[in-house]
């Protein structure tokens, strides 16, 4: 193949001179360029490929629109159209690799063998996988994985695939589609035929085994079979072993950061810290040295592998260690995004959710908001560009934006983050109840509690009370009781502001409206077993009676009919000392008095 690349000029020159004999010469020796077949060689660029396969296409196109085309002539534009979808692929335009593929089936009078026809439903199914587009490519990948099973290709054919490409196609489409164990049971079935190519034909698989061993130790992690990915792992890191990996191209060594990576994850999750720790340091050794070579997809993998090694340093307690990996991550993200925008700006937001965590951790709230703040930002230019993608995430960035600014003492800019959160999460609950009504709950949730903080008691009891309905009828069937979790943490903060309403309104002199608020938490003591809530409501009415009886008791009669209640619990001077986070009093117990036997 190298010598035909070196006689393309002369095949040209002999095309210009015989159109006839020399045209169809050099739209050979175009196709023989086009596709590699000595794997000593390394393979020609994708762009040097793709000016091949085009030129192919003109010579070939020539032929068949002269006034009698041979039917070869025919046979050889479909075939050469294909390898222009193929080449097109390889520099990731696929949608016009897609348009090649159906003008090569146009082609009037084309003759296909079975081992042409799969290529192409092979190409077909790459291509509409690529184009986000996973139900479309699943029959033509089954199509193909069929087609392959029944034919024994000529040597000749071999270059159009085969079986274990097909398989490997295919298993991507259903982890694509989140059938995870039968993407799995593909892998290892396109693994074992990998295994059994004799020696002399290694060579034209070595990159399908890069890629497969890979993502089968991938899928075997995400399906959770962590032992299994970790026994996946000798024979993957043997095919990249980084002196073979030398003669490959770098998407081989990207697919060895990845699974670098994956071995971390499942040694992490095995328990094994230390080993998970330096698999995570040889993955960003080997990201720094694709980054050195490929900019593009090393630093991505650089990104990933920081990512990963920081949780390890989490696990084994090395926070500083952690923090400066996210550091490192987050500035190499930011400059990609800053270059890329539409790319990268949705990994930088992430990387900057998990840099706040790790300043929060680290008990500094307030580099814990300018991150967030950063990602609150990314988040907001990636939903400009795709929002069904986004739009989720950056509700949730919001949310947690909104907490860590009231942790940090901003009430003001907790509020307003809360309320966009709301609003976002009630609107993508509009188009899809199941999946958001319970983050709508748990952000009406959060703001309740900035607003609480704030003083504003009504606006607090609100949005907890239409948390507490939207949990409430979710919960509703029997044994439902997924949301036990959030309905609890909707109750205390209910009950928290409810007290907080009565406290604020007796001290106003607003005796109606504490009686108001001192009912509802009495009536939601009595739908709760919780016993904070209880308690809770016991300070509330403790208080009152202690500091407001002669207007809260007259009242309480006023509105209910009843005597106010009365507890085992009285109000002393040293509780009245204690108040709980937000300002709420704690009750301080005493003996139980026996002429009061009132309870609730």
């Amino acid at each position: 193949m190298g010598l035909v690349r070196t006689l393309l000029p002369l095949s040209r020159a002999a095309a210009r001179l015989s159109t006839g004999p020399g045209g169809r010469l050099h739209g050979a020796a175009l196709m023989r360029c086009v596709i590699p077949h000595w794997v000593l060689l390394r393979p020609p660029s994708p762009q040097r490929r793709l000016a091949w396969a085009e030129e192919a296409v003109a010579v070939y196109r020539a032929f068949v629109e002269t006034a009698a085309p041979r039917p070869r002539d025919r046979d050889d534009l479909a075939r050469g159209l294909v390898q222009h979808g193929y080449a097109l692929q390889l520099v990731g335009r696929w949608a016009e690799s897609c348009a090649a593929m159906d003008a090569s089936l146009a082609v009037p009078g084309a003759r296909w063998s079975p081992a042409q026809r799969a290529f192409l439903l092979l190409l077909r199914a790459q291509a509409q996988f690529n184009l986000a587009r996973p139900d479309d490519a699943l029959g033509p990948a089954e199509e193909c994985v069929a087609a392959c099973r029944r034919l024994v290709p000529a040597r000749r054919d071999r270059a159009f695939g085969g079986l274990p490409r097909a398989l490997r196609t295919y298993a991507l489409v259903l982890a694509a589609l989140d059938r995870t164990e039968e993407s799995v049971a593909v892998y290892e079935e396109c693994a074992g035929l990998l295994r059994t190519v004799p020696i002399w034909e290694l060579g034209g698989v070595a990159m399908l085994r890069v890629l497969v061993l890979g993502e089968l130790t991938n899928r075997l992690r995400a399906s959770g079979r962590y032992e299994e990915a970790l026994s996946v792992g000798p024979e993957a890191r043997e095919v990249m072993d980084p002196i073979f990996l030398w003669a490959l191209p770098d998407a081989a060594r990207s697919s060895r950061v990845r699974l670098l990576t994956d071995l971390a994850r499942c040694l992490e999750a095995t328990g094994e810290l230390p080993s998970a720790r330096t698999t995570a340091e040889e993955a960003v050794a080997e990201a720094r040295n694709l980054a050195g070579r490929d900019r593009g997809s090393g630093e991505r993998s650089l990104i990933t592998a920081l990512d990963c090694l920081a949780d390890e340093f989490g696990e084994l307690g090395e926070p500083t260690a952690e923090l400066n990996a996210r550091r490192e991550a987050a500035d190499l993200c930011t400059a990609l995004a800053a270059e890329r925008p539409e790319a990268y700006d949705s990994l930088l937001a992430v990387c900057l959710e998990r840099l706040a965590d790790c300043h929060e951790t680290a008990g500094d709230l307030p580099a814990a908001v300018r991150a967030s703040e950063r990602g609150v930002a990314a988040y907001r230019r990636a939903a400009d560009l795709d929002p069904p993608a986004h739009e989720p995430r950056l509700a949730r960035s919001l949310a947690n934006s909104s907490r860590l600014r009231g942790d940090d003492g901003d009430l003001d800019g907790a509020i307003g983050d809360a309320r966009e959160a709301v609003a976002l999460t009630r609107r993508l609950a509009e188009s899809d109840w199941l999946a958001h009504h319970a983050p709508t709950a748990r952000r009406l949730r959060l703001l309740g509690r900035a607003l609480r903080r704030n003083g504003d008691h009504a606006a607090a009891v609100a949005c907890y009370e239409e948390s507490e309905t939207i949990l409430a009828d979710a919960s509703a069937d029997p044994g439902t009781d997924r949301h036990a979790a959030d309905l609890g943490g909707t109750h205390i903060g209910l009950a928290r502001s409810l007290e907080a309403a009565a406290d604020a309104h007796l001290a106003d002199g607003r005796t109606d409206d504490a009686v108001l608020a001192l009912r509802s938490l009495l009536a939601l003591t009595r739908r709760t077993d919780r016993s904070d809530v209880h308690v809770c409501c016991m300070a509330a009415f403790a208080q009152a009676l202690a500091e407001h009886r002669d207007t809260v008791v007259p009242a309480w009669r006023r509105e209910t009919g009843e005597d106010f209640p009365t507890f085992v619990y009285r109000w002393s001077e040293a509780g009245s000392e204690h108040r709980r986070q937000g300002g709420n009093r704690t009750p301080v117990a005493d003996r139980a008095d026996p002429r009061q036997s009132g309870r609730m």
